[in-house]
């Protein structure tokens, strides 16, 4: 049998076979382990028993063939190497066996190998003692030995689900320091080689091939022969070590979540000496299997373990082809057991194995060799910068004999201001008419234009997220097209028509790449400068690429790249702009984050926030829809401002048409402003029929107050703790989340949050809304017995910023009535809540079955229009009245007159207040279906579209999850969703979409939590 058939027996021979009774015996009688509980764990040549005794202790006990003494005896040695000199690694501690029980290693056992001397490392060869037995012979099976590791619980990773980033981080940092650990460790008598080492691929393949029924994967498998097994010359070259050599994702243990971190390596069964980065490249071939992004997996482990173990240069430049040797190994060795109906572990013969294998075999390996370096933060090698610095320095082309004019085709360009940016059809269409418009002009007396496309700008397509690898030529077919530079033809990969490779410096060589280009030019021809290479093809659109490496052997090259790997493919497919010759007619698309953030510092406060750590620039919305500078959607579900959505075009037009027809002050009379003002009272309770129009809810909520305590002749004003009312100097007094930062105001009196799920009265008891108003109504009677009784009571009908806290059944309703008695006004704060909002009713405090003597509006009024009200009675305005004319400039302007009308037709006409109630309902359910799953949510509440889900560390406490509420949030933006904390410990989050949100948009935000919550952090 040859060495090679050898090694595949080995993996295929099967586990050592002995009933429980007999494995039971070996523990008591070697071990000295009572067994009161043991399962069969998973094993490709050991036979591996998970076994408790009646302390509670838990082992796993190993029995392999008496050949692989050496072996065991090396894997043990390791094992107590690093519990001495690494003992903050999550690794099995060895069990000595008990004296005289049959140990095998002052001795041979039979058919095994003799005993190396002590504990492994070099101090055991200079006299130290031998350490105590750690392997047994199986008595009565001499063939067999035994031995016993403590047990590691966890989940392994290959079964956790999504890995978060810190997660992959971990994954790659505790691969980084046990490489640290045993890479200088030696051993006197190391294993034999295995099936599994690198050196031993090519072979493997080779034989593994012919069982390869997918033709797909066989010529996957093929390429990555092709393209990488010649590359495995190099191991001997790179630092070398001792390594696990099979950190696949079932040999990692993870804790529970949602912090998930490493808690165990495990199976040290194939460690030997070999190259160090052997290691890391099992690592990723594994923890790539099944990812949606397995690059991004990969280069997160890469970075993290440079961290802890620093690579060199040579072992990031052969990463990527290890990586993919050890991928295919895997599949093909699969086939083959599968073909053979050998033994093998399963786990590893899943379809995400061979799916693996053809997403590396399409992968080219120079994007992966700069993807690791620049994970590893590695610059980029010297001739591939030398290309974009000899093209910026030195005069090219022209390739056509046009003037370049660009046109814009991102997200926020004016092409796509009148297009729904929901229909992929019509953003086409839209980015087709610009290229048209622009195309037939004359620029001079005796040059046309050329449209072109700007290299790395972020193309508005449904998709969003990619940007472009080139320039795009938008050109008449027949177009004649120049080299801009004397290259010579080669090859060209799939999808283009003509490669050029250029060496015009000693150290400067890269390559020009064109589709969509009719070509004569044959690879091997010299073309010089200047020289005519073809003429601009049938579609009218030239795509020109730079290259800094060889690509003639790519299976494509990507004209667009998502987003997050540009950096890397820029430094691959440089900035091809200086080979149109007219500079600066065209620039590079370049990100306007960082300036836009510059200025906001400059000229901002340094105390108005933004949302998130990387805060989003954003250039359109529509409907549910954000959109940012590189094209990528985010379904809203926090701007309650837009309460029909963004862009609603009913709205659109009502604004455009009364601004082109009138736009003043209420001053002067229109009918718009009456209309509007029928409507909106029409909303309301009778007798609420006098309409303050105003610009903002901290402006209405001001005039209230100001009202309230002019007629009472009053100053104090009871409120309800942690709300917010605005931000003028008035309302911010009566504002807890305000004044904190100054003090309260002593005619301001809060009162407790009627909070059922963190308050004294809960969702169990039926008399909560009362309880909690009695606090409200003794706050009336202690303030009037002190001679100041309230001027009025400033209330939300659900409260926003306390938490998106529900007010519990009989609230409202006795605090109205003692109100009333006590001669002080009730102040519905509506401006966050109303307009149907909430489902069920149209304003917040008809939810609770009263009539306040004040409505104040804002916000979802005008969908993002700037404009409020305060509507109250006839009565009332008129004892206001003495206090002299009241006037706003742009208060109920014909504009925001016009766009409020425009707004309460929409609402009844698209029945959007039933839509706020099902919808709603809808999606707390599933919210809440989540925290059968996920213990960080505590509580799930809300009304119509305005919910909370609250997190917290403990349900037992309710200790507020605050940190973690954030990065929800960071991460569901990641997902594509906005959502945003709320709530005095900031550990709820506020959900609050446009009411145009549908089932289908629900399903997807808890999708995305779920994503999230199952990931952790």
């Amino acid at each position: 049998m040859s060495a090679t058939d050898e090694r595949y027996r080995r993996i295929t021979a099967g586990v050592p076979v002995l009933d429980d009774g007999r494995l039971r015996e070996v523990l008591d009688a070697c071990f000295g382990v009572s067994v009161v509980g043991s399962r069969p764990l998973a094993g490709e040549t050991d036979r591996n028993l998970w076994v408790a005794d009646a302390s509670g202790a838990e082992y796993v006990f190993k029995v392999c063939s008496a050949a692989d003494l050496g072996a065991v005896r090396f894997q043990n040695a390791l094992l107590r190497h690093l519990a001495e000199h690494a003992p903050d690694l999550p690794v099995p501690r060895v069990v000595a066996a008990r004296a005289g029980s049959g140990g095998a290693g002052n001795g041979r056992a039979e058919g095994g190998r003799p005993r190396s001397g002590g504990r492994g490392d070099t101090r055991a060869e200079s006299g130290r003692a031998p350490d105590p037995d750690d392997v047994v012979v199986v008595p009565g099976a001499p063939d067999l030995v035994a031995r016993l590791l403590t047990w590691l619980p966890g989940t392994p990773l290959a079964e956790v689900g999504a890995p978060s980033a810190e997660l992959l981080a971990d994954v790659g940092a505790v691969a980084g320091r046990l490489a640290a650990a045993t890479v200088a460790w030696r051993h006197p008598e190391p294993p034999a080689p295995h099936y599994w080492e690198f050196p031993h691929a090519a072979t493997a393949l080779a034989d593994a091939l012919p069982a390869v029924a997918d033709p797909a994967l066989r010529a996957a498998i093929t390429r990555i022969q092709a393209d990488h097994v010649p590359s495995l010359a190099a191991l001997a070259d790179l630092p070398q070590g001792v390594v696990h050599h099979d950190l696949n994702a079932f040999n990692l243990l993870v804790g529970p979540g949602p912090r998930r971190r490493v808690v165990g390596v495990i199976d040290f069964g194939d460690a030997q000496r070999a190259a160090r980065v052997a290691d890391l490249a099992i690592l990723c071939a594994a923890a790539m299997r099944g990812r949606p992004e397995p690059m991004r997996v990969a280069a997160a482990i890469v970075a993290a373990y440079h961290r802890a173990c620093p690579l060199t240069g040579p072992e990031v430049e052969l990463l990527h082809p290890l990586l993919a040797i050890r991928a295919a190994t895997v599949a093909a060795t699969a086939a083959r057991l599968d073909a053979a109906r050998g033994h093998g572990d399963p786990r590893h013969r899943s379809p995400a194995a061979a799916d693996l294998v053809r997403v590396l075999a399409g992968t080219p390996a120079e994007f992966g060799v700069a993807r690791f370096r620049h994970a590893c933060g590695l610059p980029a090698p010297a001739r591939h910068v030398a290309v974009g610095d000899w093209l910026a320095r030195n005069p090219v082309g022209p390739l056509v004999d046009a003037t370049p004019v660009p046109v814009d085709l991102t997200a926020g360009s004016a092409v796509f201001d009148d297009v729904d940016p929901r229909d992929p059809a019509a953003v086409f269409t839209a980015s087709t008419a610009a290229i048209d418009a622009l195309r037939p002009a004359v620029v001079d007396a005796l040059r046309p234009a050329v449209v072109v496309g700007r290299y790395g700008e972020p193309r508005f397509t449904a998709e969003g997220g990619a940007v472009t690898s080139g320039l795009d030529l938008f050109a008449e077919a027949g177009v004649r097209v120049s080299a801009p530079l004397a290259g010579t033809a080669e090859q060209p990969p799939p999808g283009v028509n003509l490669l050029l490779r250029h060496e015009p410096a000693d150290g400067v060589r890269f390559w020009t790449l064109y589709t969509g280009l009719s070509t004569v030019v044959s690879p091997g021809d010299a073309v010089g400068v200047a020289q005519p290479i073809g003429v601009v093809g049938p579609d009218a659109r030239l795509l020109v690429r730079v290259s800094a490496v060889p690509v003639g052997a790519w299976r494509a090259v990507p004209a667009e790249v998502p987003s997050a790997d540009a950096p890397v493919w820029q430094e691959l497919l440089p900035d091809p702009t200086p080979l149109l010759g007219a500079r600066d007619a065209v620039s590079p698309w370049r990100s306007s984050t960082a300036r836009t953030l510059a200025a906001r510092r400059k000229h901002l406060p340094h105390t108005h926030p933004t949302y998130f750590s990387a805060p989003i620039t954003m250039v359109r919305a529509r409907d549910c829809r954000f959109y940012d500078e590189h094209g990528r959607g985010y379904l809203d579900a926090l701007n309650n401002v837009t309460l029909l959505g963004h862009g609603h075009p009913r709205l659109v037009e009502a604004a455009g048409r009364q601004l082109r027809r009138l736009n003043t002050n209420s001053r002067f009379v229109y009918d718009v402003l009456t209309e509007y003002a029928e409507a909106l009272t029409a909303t309301l309770p009778d007798g609420l029929d006098v309409v303050y129009f105003l610009n903002s809810g901290s402006e209405a909520n001001d005039l209230a107050l100001r009202m309230a305590r002019y007629v009472t002749g009053r100053d104090d004003v009871v409120i309800i703790d942690d709300a917010y009312h605005g931000y003028t100097a008035t309302v911010a007094d009566v504002s807890p989340s305000r004044y904190k930062h100054y003090g309260k105001p002593d005619t301001t009196h809060p009162t407790p949050v009627p909070d059922r799920y963190r308050g004294a009265y809960g969702y169990d008891d039926p008399h909560a809304g009362a309880k909690y108003a009695r606090h409200v109504t003794d706050t009336f009677d202690r303030l009037a017995a002190e001679g100041r009784p309230p001027a009025a009571f400033l209330y939300e009908g659900l409260l926003a910023g306390g938490g998106q806290v529900v007010l519990p059944p009989g609230y409202l309703a006795p605090i109205h009535a003692e109100a009333r008695r006590h001669g002080a006004f009730t102040i519905a704060d509506e401006v966050q809540v109303g307009f149907g909002r909430l489902g069920e009713a149209f304003w917040g405090f008809q939810t609770q079955g009263v009539v306040p003597d004040f409505v104040t509006m804002g916000k979802a009024m005008g969908n993002g229009f700037p404009v409020s009200a305060l509507v109250t009675t006839r009565e009332i305005s008129a004892a206001f009245d003495r206090t002299g004319r009241f006037f706003s400039t742009y208060g109920g302007n014909p504009v925001a007159c016009a766009v409020g009308l425009e707004l309460l037709r929409v609402l009844e006409e698209e029945r959007l207040q039933d839509n706020a109630a099902t919808v709603g309902r809808y999606l707390r359910d599933g919210l809440a279906a989540l925290a059968d799953r996920h213990g960080l949510i505590g509580d799930v509440r809300g009304q119509g579209f305005y919910s909370g889900v609250e997190f917290v560390l403990d349900r037992g406490t309710k200790e507020p999850a605050a940190a973690e509420t954030l990065v929800v949030c960071e991460r569901l933006k990641e997902e594509g969703v906005l959502v945003y904390p709320t709530g005095p410990a900031w550990n709820i989050l506020k959900l609050k979409p446009p009411l145009t949100f549908t089932r289908a948009h629900a399903d997807e935000l808890v999708a995305a939590l779920d994503r999230v919550l199952e990931a952790g952090w």
